[in-house]
């Protein structure tokens, strides 16, 4: 028979079980019976062959040439295939391949089969699984249920290294006296394993199991992590990972220490269909310590427990929370949990509604810091916000009412409630010479109501007893003017910019107390800003006009920018903003900042403040990112200088910087450094890893000197080692 593959007849084409049973007279039946039907016939089989033959006699029925046979999603290729019609037997010689549904790959010279292509026995086997990890045996077969098993066995996803004409043993590899693949519970499970690494054996494994690549998530064991570090000692983590279902599963890792004794870990995970939410927490059972590190006596519950989640209700409602519980202040840090040193815990309900937007939100902080005193910790509830925008005008004006609502509590401390209201009228306008206008009215009224202000958490933000209000009009206008140049593969643009803001002189009485607006940094981001106070406690008095610069390059690769920006208040003394903060007398700091970038391979930013009157420093922020992906390194200085500075104001300078260089395909280096410069060059913490990954093998090893002390947390290296076998967990 000629070549059928697109060119046999259609009854040739989809040749039936029939047809390969040798029972030829009834396969136009069966054809047309199929080509009729709008479900395929089960028994259909797609064949394609250079050359097809049938005996009679003998019943047997011989396709050869490139054969190719697919039957409910199993495609078999091989050089010559024979099927005997009176035992049901499928032979296949010749470079043999059958392809499973999931995409495995069964290879061998040889192969039998059953006439459902789906079960059989073959000898000096290999199945390449759909991730290419491979299993080598001496002879397999193919059981009912999607059962394979392997007689003497190896299986490693790692590839083979080929060597003066022979293949020399993989990274690492398990060798069995059988290997069992289960298609239905998609897992591989050994017996009588050895686990091999460089061609030496290194555990003996009598049972072990693992998902097949088919599996994105499974239960089983993770890859340990070992650490060393002078609070803990030697440290060994185990976790287990167990899959509870596809919406939900859970980590538990036992840790073990040399030092502390056993800790025990647990993490959850779930989606609920309309959100989902993860918790962690850990506990454990160790000796009390005092402030200097040293042992008391007795023995006391240590733990943390945190958990976040985002859920939507019906109607375009939201909600999400965060909870971070800890039982002192330096168990996340002595434990390498967390390095926070603020937990925050909150609860948000709120909704878009086209442009507007409301939320309710209960909010709770507690410092770790040794000097926080737990009762003078605020907590909000309620803190409600109400944004009203309006649809714009014909004249591209809109209107916006915004409202909040706070009430602030403390155990031992002062309490504060407050209510504002603001109403706002913008008109955006742009001529024909592209000048940009920006014109805005608006009115605030704050209501206050302070109690206990004589515990406040800090003297300095405290308020006055009883009730009090406000109000605040102002009116602001905004130009900017863009000149913009083109030419070949080059653009560069000159903006002067203007800020006039008309407003009244004694914004901040006494008796308000400051909750919201203590940190304040002049940049940038806030001169040209209507109110630049960072919240609503504080607000920006006094009539100002806020002028600068934008210059922009753009060219090929390379993008350049510098914004330099001043203000000036006409009249009145401004007490939002205190000493060094730049905006303390009518003329303020000089801002500024300037950003070059090329492409992916050089980014850099510089935020800098100037004194008014010497023009000395006295905020410096650089960040910058260098090289290419191969050798990447980070970089950044910070430094303020704030001259006369509060407690919360204090001086700072630092300097960190962070590498990673890609040695090689597989190896990595990677480093950091962050340096403390504000009492002199006093070391923060600094550390080095190295690590190698390929297809099948992963290991990174990290080195850390920290010289951070706080009560139980001393000064000391730590030492870290992960090896990570991938697909094994």
């Amino acid at each position: 028979m000629s070549r059928s593959r697109g060119k046999m007849t259609k009854w040739i084409k989809r040749a039936t079980l029939s047809f390969l049973l040798g029972t030829a007279f009834i396969l136009p039946v069966h054809a047309v019976a199929a080509a009729q039907s709008e479900e395929p016939d089960p028994r259909l089989i797609d064949l394609s062959a250079d050359q097809l033959t049938y005996d009679q006699k003998e019943g047997l029925v011989i396709a050869s040439g490139n054969v190719v046979m697919i039957h409910e999603g199993y495609r078999l290729e091989a050089a010559t295939v024979r099927y005997n019609e009176k035992t049901g037997i499928v032979d296949a010689d010749g470079g043999v391949r059958v392809t499973d549904p999931e995409g495995n790959i069964l290879a061998a010279e040889n192969i039998r089969l059953d006439d459902t292509l789906s079960e059989g026995f073959v000898d000096n086997v290999q199945l390449i699984l759909s991730d290419g990890s491979m299993v080598a045996a001496r002879d397999g077969e193919r059981k009912i249920g999607r059962i394979t098993v392997f007689h003497f066995a190896v299986w490693s996803p790692c590839e083979i290294c080929h060597t003066e004409g022979k293949d020399d043993d993989p990274l690492w590899q398990i060798k069995a006296q059988r290997v069992t693949h289960d298609q239905e519970k998609k897992r591989l499970y050994y017996k009588n394993a050895y686990l091999e690494f460089l061609g030496v054996p290194v555990f003996y494994l009598p049972y072990i199991s693992h998902p097949d690549p088919s599996v994105e998530r499974a239960s089983g064991f993770l890859a340990p992590d070992l650490k060393q570090s002078t609070e803990l000692g030697l440290s060994f983590h185990a976790p287990y990972h167990h899959v509870f279902s596809p919406s939900s599963d859970v980590t538990i890792t036992p840790i073990i220490t040399t030092k502390e004794g056993p800790v025990l870990s647990t993490g959850y995970r779930q989606h609920v269909g309309f959100g989902q939410f993860k918790a962690d927490g850990s506990i454990t059972y160790v000796d009390k310590r005092g402030l200097n590190n040293e042992q008391t006596g007795g023995h006391e519950f240590r733990g943390h427990f945190f958990s976040d989640g985002l859920f939507r209700h019906g109607d375009g409602w939201r909600s999400n929370y965060q909870i971070q519980l800890t039982s002192d202040d330096t168990y996340l840090r002595r434990y390498d949990f967390s390095n926070l040193d603020t937990l925050t815990n909150e609860y948000v309900l709120d909704k878009f509604f086209g442009r507007s937007y409301f939320s309710a939100q209960g909010l709770q902080f507690e410092g770790l810091r040794i000097e926080d005193v737990s009762g003078l910790n605020a907590i909000a509830l309620p803190l409600l916000n109400l944004n009203y925008v309006s649809k714009p005008l014909k004249n591209g004006s809109v209107f916006r009412v915004n409202s909040n609502g706070l009430a602030l509590l403390r155990t031992k401390g002062q309490d504060t409630q407050r209510l504002s209201l603001s109403g706002s009228w913008e008109l955006p306008y742009t001529n024909q010479l592209g000048q940009i206008f920006r014109v805005s009215a608006k009115l605030r009224g704050d209501v206050y109501h302070v109690s206990d202000a004589d515990r406040p958490d800090n003297q300095v933000f405290a308020g006055e007893n009883g009730s009090t209000g406000r109000f605040l009009p102002s009116l602001t206008g905004s130009f900017r003017w863009p000149f913009v140049r083109s030419g070949k593969n080059i653009q560069q643009t000159i903006e002067p910019i203007i800020t006039v803001v008309a407003t009244r002189d004694d914004g901040n009485k006494e008796a308000i107390p400051n909750e919201d607006s203590r940190a304040f940094e002049l940049t940038d981001v806030n001169i040209f800003s209507e109110n630049r106070s960072s919240g609503l406690d504080r607000f920006d008095s006094g009539s100002r006009v806020a002028y600068g610069m934008r210059w922009a390059l753009s060219m090929d690769k390379i993008d350049t920018e510098v914004i330099f920006g001043q203000s000036y208040r006409f009249a009145g003394e401004d007490t939002a903003f205190p000493d060094g903060s730049g905006l303390s007398d009518n003329v303020s700091d000089f801002v500024g900042r300037f950003s070059v970038a090329y492409g992916r391979y050089f980014d850099i930013t510089n935020r800098i403040r100037l004194d008014k009157d010497d023009l000395a420093i006295r905020r410096n922020e650089v960040n910058a990112t260098l090289g290419p992906e191969r050798f990447r390194v980070t970089a950044g200085y910070f430094r303020l200088n704030r001259d006369n500075p509060l407690e919360l104001l204090e001086n700072r300078e630092e300097i960190r910087a962070g590498a990673r260089f890609r040695i090689t395909g597989n190896w990595t280096l990677t480093g950091n450094v962050t340096q403390n410069l504000t009492n002199g060059a006093d070391p923060i913490a600094y550390g080095a890893g190295i690590g190698y990954e390929d297809e099948c093998f992963d290991v990174f090893f990290s080195f850390r000197k920290s010289f951070t002390e706080d009560r139980d947390i001393v000064p000391g290296r730590s030492f870290g080692l992960r090896v990570r076998l991938k697909h094994l967990g």
